[in-house]
């Protein structure tokens, strides 16, 4: 009887362990607070094996673009109108000195021509949320 018991406690502790365990490096992280933002869903940032990528959804006419400013992957997000429908984006994020930090910048405007003359050139600090960072060995 002792046997037996000890045999199905170490299968249940097999079973719990695959399912928790990271056997292939990979993670994942959820950023909130994405109200008063251009974003429709969080953004989900994930580490695999060491490429990250963030995946977030947009309304279809927000203009994406990033760039690389110090250690922080920026992400830009420009109002160009409403289209009541949205889409997903999937940007690579660059690691430096093995983290990936990234933040969204939001830019309210009509159209593409106005946020491009005066809000990006005017905005000495816009609103940067939501922030995250991934830091692995």
């Amino acid at each position: 009887m002792k046997k037996i018991t000890l045999t199905l406690v170490s299968a249940l502790v097999l079973i719990l362990v695959s399912f928790t365990a990271n056997f292939n490096k990979t993670n994942s992280t959820v950023l909130n607070d994405i109200d008063g933002t251009l974003l429709k869903s969080s953004p989900v940032i994930e580490n695999n094996n060491g490429d990250v990528t963030v995946t977030f959804s947009v309304d279809k006419n927000v203009i994406v673009s990033k760039a690389l400013v110090g250690n922080s992957n920026e992400i830009y997000l420009i109002e160009n109108g409403n289209s009541n429908t949205s889409k997903t984006v999937t940007l690579d994020l660059q690691p430096v000195n093995g983290k990936v930090a990234t933040a969204f910048n939001n830019i309210y405007e009509s159209n593409y021509d106005v946020a491009s003359s005066e809000a990006l050139l005017n905005a000495a600090n816009p609103t940067r949320r939501p922030i995250g960072v991934i830091i692995w060995e």
